[in-house]
C-alpha cells in the first residue's frame, strides 16, 4: 500500500513539473492581415511541408523576434482573410492576431499589447475627381469605399459608412470603375504591394493625400480578453520595447524596401 502511495504521489509530482515544459515548448500560433508589409506568403510553395520558411514582412519579423526573447516558437497562420483571423483569436483556436488597430468595439473583445508599429492615414481617389475631405463630415458626402474586417475608426468611419469589398485590389477597381468616390488606407501598406510587383502609388490617374484630421493608427498584437494568453501580454510589451530599442525593429523595416521611415 505504502509503494503504491508513493509511486501515486512521484506521478503527481513529475506531471507538475512537466507541464509547464510542454507549455513552454508548444508553438506560438499567430494570424495577421494579408498585406506584404505584414506577411508575404510564398504562394508558389503553399503546399511546401516547412510554410513558415516561405514568410516574410516586417510584421512576422517582428514577432519571431519578440517571441524568440521569451524562448517561444511561433507558426504563423497566413491564408486566413483579415476578419476570419480576428474570429479565430476570439474563439481560442488561434492565440493572437498581429497589426490590429484599436477600436472601441474590439476592445470589448481583445486584450492589446504595445503597439509596434504607426502608420500614416491616407485618402485616395481620382485625380479627375476629388473629394472633398477638408473634414469628416464633408467626406461623408461623399461615396466611399473599404476591406471587410478593417477599422476605419482613426478616419471616424465605420463600416456601414463604405462599400466593403475583399481586399485592397478591390479599393482600386472600384475606384477606377467609378463605383466609389474616395477609400481610406495607410500610405505604408498600399506602398509595401510594390514588394511583390504591384505599385498601386504609380497609378497617374489615382491621387493621395494625407487625411489632416484623421488619427494616425498604431499596429498592436491581440488576444482574446481573460483567455489562456492574455497573461502573457506584459512579459510580451517588455520584449516589444527591447526589439524597438535595440534597433532591430528598425533593420526589419528597413529589409521591406519601403521608402518611407520607420514610426514606431
Amino acid at each position: 500500500m505504502r509503494v503504491r502511495f508513493l509511486l501515486m504521489s512521484l506521478i503527481i509530482l513529475l506531471s507538475h513539473f512537466s507541464t509547464p515544459a510542454q507549455a513552454a515548448d508548444s508553438a506560438i500560433r499567430i494570424c495577421g492581415d494579408r498585406d506584404p508589409l505584414s506577411m508575404t506568403v510564398d504562394l508558389k510553395s503553399e503546399s511546401a511541408k516547412n510554410k513558415q520558411a516561405n514568410l516574410s514582412g516586417f510584421s512576422v519579423d517582428m514577432m519571431r523576434a519578440v517571441f524568440l526573447s521569451l524562448g517561444r516558437r511561433v507558426e504563423f497562420i497566413g491564408n486566413l482573410p483579415w476578419k476570419r483571423c480576428m474570429s479565430e483569436v476570439e474563439s481560442g483556436n488561434i492565440d493572437f492576431a498581429m497589426d490590429a488597430y484599436f477600436d472601441l468595439d474590439r476592445a470589448k473583445i481583445f486584450a492589446y499589447s504595445t503597439h509596434y508599429n504607426t502608420l500614416t492615414p491616407q485618402i485616395f481617389f481620382l485625380k479627375s475627381n476629388p473629394p472633398d475631405f477638408s473634414k469628416l463630415a464633408a467626406l461623408k458626402r461623399f461615396r466611399g469605399c473599404g476591406v471587410l474586417g478593417t477599422s476605419y475608426a482613426h478616419y471616424g468611419l465605420r463600416g456601414t459608412d463604405l462599400d466593403l469589398g475583399d481586399d485592397r485590389d478591390s479599393l482600386f477597381r472600384k475606384l477606377l470603375a467609378k463605383r466609389c468616390d474616395y477609400f481610406v488606407e495607410e500610405l505604408e501598406d498600399i506602398a509595401s504591394f510594390k514588394i511583390v510587383g504591384i505599385d498601386y502609388l504609380a497609378n497617374s490617374a489615382v491621387q493621395h493625400e494625407t487625411v489632416t484630421w484623421a488619427v494616425a493608427p498604431s499596429k498592436f498584437l491581440i488576444t482574446v480578453k481573460n483567455g489562456k494568453n492574455a497573461a502573457m501580454l506584459d512579459q510580451i510589451d517588455s520584449a516589444i520595447y527591447s526589439v524597438i530599442r535595440s534597433g532591430q525593429a528598425d533593420k526589419f523595416w528597413k529589409k521591406t524596401s519601403i521608402d518611407l521611415p520607420y514610426k514606431p
